[in-house]
């Protein structure tokens, strides 16, 4: 006669294949945890903010971003750089992402492999800004505009016609530069200095000359060498496909 499994045998193999299956059911919950990637900000308002001490920032075009990335589980970090700082970074990969033209010249070392998300962020207005003659600005030809920025050619344009760059370090320096009357001109971005300068002084904009020199596309921007670059493009196609953007800054869901 078969001898019977004692009992005490039978809690203990009953109380195994509970463990086993508690270890189990919390794989998932391990393998679903939220992707965490790094996005570089500099000072571009509204849509970007950087404290006055560097140290903090967001803005609504962060806002968008990480509930854009949200959506596919993917946790996004503010690092608070400069933009010259910020190419570096993303050529190195220790950021994952930015916002940026295409054809910034600080980028040509990676920028085959540096992947441009369509569609487009936003669209830009190119403008020089000019004191009237009646101001206290130096009539030097001097202009004020951001290190590292080629501004789409317009840099090396004014550079030939005897003009003299003055480099900031972002747009808010070399906007404040220009507003404090100590550059003759300012190369910029129209919406965001007007932003800028308005929520200074509204009447500033009156004293000011403005030509429009071209517009221009901004594009999410992946690392070449960023381990995540095929799940961000998946998450930014999938948003603007859901919400059928022509440019993703204008296609906020209510």
């Amino acid at each position: 006669m078969q001898a019977r499994t004692p009992l005490s045998a039978i809690f203990m193999k009953l109380r195994c294949a509970l463990v086993l299956a508690i270890l189990f059911a919390a794989l998932p919950c391990a393998a679903s945890e939220p992707l965490r990637i790094k996005m570089g900000l500099h000072n571009f308002p509204p849509d970007f903010i950087v404290s006055n001490d560097g140290q903090s920032c967001g803005g609504p075009g962060f806002e968008l971003s990480r509930r854009i990335f949200a959506m596919q589980q993917i946790e996004v970090e503010a690092v608070c750089v400069t933009p010259a700082r910020m190419y570096l970074l993303l050529d190195s990969g220790e950021l994952d992402l930015s916002i940026n033209i295409k054809s910034t010249k600080a980028l040509a070392p990676q920028q085959g492999q540096h992947l441009f998300v369509a569609p487009p962020y936003s669209e830009l207005q190119l403008v020089m800004y000019s004191h009237k003659n009646r101001g206290q600005a130096p009539r030097d030809n001097s202009v004020a505009l951001i290190r590292g920025f080629d501004y789409q050619g317009q840099r090396a344009k004014l550079l030939e016609r005897g003009f003299i760059p003055v480099d900031l370090p972002d747009s808010t320096s070399a906007s404040d530069l220009f507003l404090h009357q100590r550059s003759q001109h300012l190369l910029t971005y129209d919406g965001p200095f007007r932003a800028y300068a308005q929520a200074k002084d509204a009447s500033l904009l009156k004293n000011l000359e403005r030509k429009a020199l071209s517009s221009i596309d901004t594009f999410y921007v992946l690392s070449a060498r960023s381990p995540h670059q095929s799940r961000m493009q998946q998450a930014i196609v999938s948003y603007a496909k859901k919400h059928q953007c022509r440019y993703i800054k204008a296609c906020v869901p209510e």
